[in-house]
């Protein structure tokens, strides 16, 4: 089995997916989040195709609100983009 060691951490990494909640506007959605993760907790190294799935998620909950309002917050975990 392939693994990597997080940068900052120095914890090996094993490729995995798990469950990662988004939030937009208050609405949650909650993808499977193809990544590099430690045994415990959830700070994953993530390639540019791991990514795409995140994008895709946010596109699509930006979507479903974007006709309604003009600011936009977005939420990964513990980080928001605005």
């Amino acid at each position: 089995m392939e693994t990597r060691i997080h940068p900052e951490t120095g914890e090996i990494l094993h490729r995995d997916v798990r469950l990662i909640e988004f939030s937009f506007k208050g609405e949650k959605f909650t993808v499977n989040m193809p990544g590099w993760y430690p045994a415990e907790g959830d700070e994953g190294i993530f390639t540019h195709e791991d990514l795409k799935v995140s994008e895709r998620a946010l596109a699509n909950l930006r979507a479903r609100h974007e006709k309604f309002s003009t600011e936009d917050t977005y939420e990964f975990g513990d980080l928001s983009f605005a």
